[in-house]
């Protein structure tokens, strides 16, 4: 289930960041609305922005059908290169892991979340911009009913699968 939470952005301050439960990936779990997050947040950062960041070359638009398809592969590993060429330390995976809490790395490999980045990315390129898409994502009637729904609960702090660690 996809899902909203709360953050806290060095430049804009208190906002809402949508997460994922599980991982969406070859062979993970894909659950339908969390692929539909991370296709919507996909197109958004390519396509929606004045000024988008380049998608796949070659790549058509994203379609947001919450299939895991060749080309959402495709654009997940486009993602976690360009996040490497920033110089950010990621794994080149092909997966977006649900984070854990804002800012932390992974547990195992210690690097960052490419989700998470992703989220940063849409949030803070949107606001520079002048632009709701991201922060109106539970509102926007041209995203999945299914999607909308999830995103308009009430809000939680961390992925189901993480609190038991948390207590």
């Amino acid at each position: 289930m996809a899902f909203v939470t709360p953050v806290i952005g060095t430049q804009t301050g208190l906002h809402n960041s949508y997460n994922i439960d599980f991982t969406v990936g070859a062979g993970k779990t894909n659950v339908l609305t969390d692929v539909q997050l991370v296709q919507v947040l996909l197109r958004l950062v390519h396509f929606e922005l004045k000024k988008p960041v380049a998608p796949p070359a070659g790549e058509k638009p994203i379609v947001v059908d919450g299939k895991l398809g060749q080309s959402t592969l495709r654009y997940i590993a486009h993602w976690q290169r360009k996040a490497k060429a920033d110089g950010i330390k990621v794994l080149l995976d092909g997966v977006f892991d649900p984070y854990r809490k804002q800012g932390e790395l992974s547990h195992i490999a210690h690097v960052s979340y490419t989700f998470e980045l992703l989220n940063i990315i849409c949030n803070n390129e949107c606001v520079l911009q002048g632009m709701d898409n991201y922060k109106n994502l539970p509102k926007r009637t041209d995203i999945p009913t299914e999607l909308r729904g999830e995103l308009g609960l009430p809000s939680r702090v961390v992925a189901k699968q993480y609190q038991r660690e948390l207590g």
